[in-house]
């Protein structure tokens, strides 16, 4: 019986490194981490071993860095755009080059003097600018922007009531609780837009303030709040996705030393945590 070779793709990721812009005011020091991925037609390569037309890995890592070097101050739209493009030209068994950048801010550190044309930074500060695009050889590129890893926390007020129960259901009644998220919120631009780092600063301080004029009902039900928010203060976004998890934040039990938890210490472990998602469309 013989074999077809169906969708094949590979890519290289975690590539991360920093980006620094000495170039402005106040110079600028960026996280970066580059995920690509190319969809290809390289049947040889899977099937015989053939690597003739097969472009090693190594080449993604480089050309993310060497482009970098020419994007120091770009907002990650532009830069993961003209690196999907880069990869299209250079790679011609690319059918499509799917790519996720991500970056944050090193915080510069205001101390004393500082030595002309020198500023030092500190850790990286959340949350992070995030870019997706996805560049198909024979049509147009879909461009994302967004936050990456927006983390909220509500020390009080946030309920949780009337949901379905089976017999499987011990979840609480809560009508004061604790409630924590940490969050990705991605958003397309129409056509023609501009601006994005004012885009990307509208939305995050519509998120924020959304989120604290908000009485959570549910997780779901902050979630689209928040997409809701970043739709009204934001008109050239056309749609925006939320997406990312309700954080478990419990009481630790301080008993065992003879103490009290009246509400001031609370576990953070993420290695358990409930995940949601909603898109919100601009009527």
């Amino acid at each position: 019986m013989g074999h077809i070779i169906g969708d094949h793709a590979y890519g290289e990721s975690g590539i991360e490194f920093l980006l620094v812009d000495r170039e402005q005011p106040g110079q600028r020091v960026r996280r970066m981490r580059a995920d690509v991925s190319f969809v290809v037609d390289l049947p040889e390569v899977y099937r015989d071993g053939d690597n003739a037309r097969l472009i090693p890995t190594g080449a993604i890592n480089n050309t993310v860095l060497a482009l970098g070097a020419q994007h120091t101050d770009a907002e990650p739209e532009a830069y993961a755009l003209a690196l999907a493009e880069r990869f299209l030209a250079a790679v011609p068994p690319v059918e499509t080059v799917d790519l996720h950048l991500s970056s944050s801010e090193l915080t510069p550190l205001e101390t004393g003097a500082q030595h002309p044309g020198v500023r030092h930074f500190g850790a990286a500060s959340l949350p992070r600018d995030h870019a997706h695009v996805t560049l198909p050889r024979d049509g147009e590129p879909v461009v994302r922007g967004g936050l990456r890893d927006v983390e909220l926390f509500v020390t009080a007020g946030a309920t949780f009531t009337g949901f379905a129960r089976d017999e499987y259901t011990t979840t609480q009644v809560f009508t004061d609780r604790v409630f924590g998220a940490r969050l990705d919120v991605t958003w397309q631009l129409a056509e023609g837009s501009t601006g994005r780092r004012c885009v990307r600063s509208r939305a995050l301080q519509a998120v924020v303030e959304a989120f604290t004029a908000h009485t959570s009902r549910s997780s779901q039900h902050t979630f689209h709040e928040l997409g809701a928010a970043v739709l009204d203060a934001c008109p050239d976004v056309t749609v925006v996705r939320v997406e990312g998890a309700h954080l478990t934040r419990s009481l630790v039990d301080l008993s065992p030393f003879g103490r009290e938890n009246d509400g001031r210490v609370y576990t953070a472990s993420d290695s358990q945590r409930s995940t949601v998602s909603v898109v919100v469309n601009r009527a």
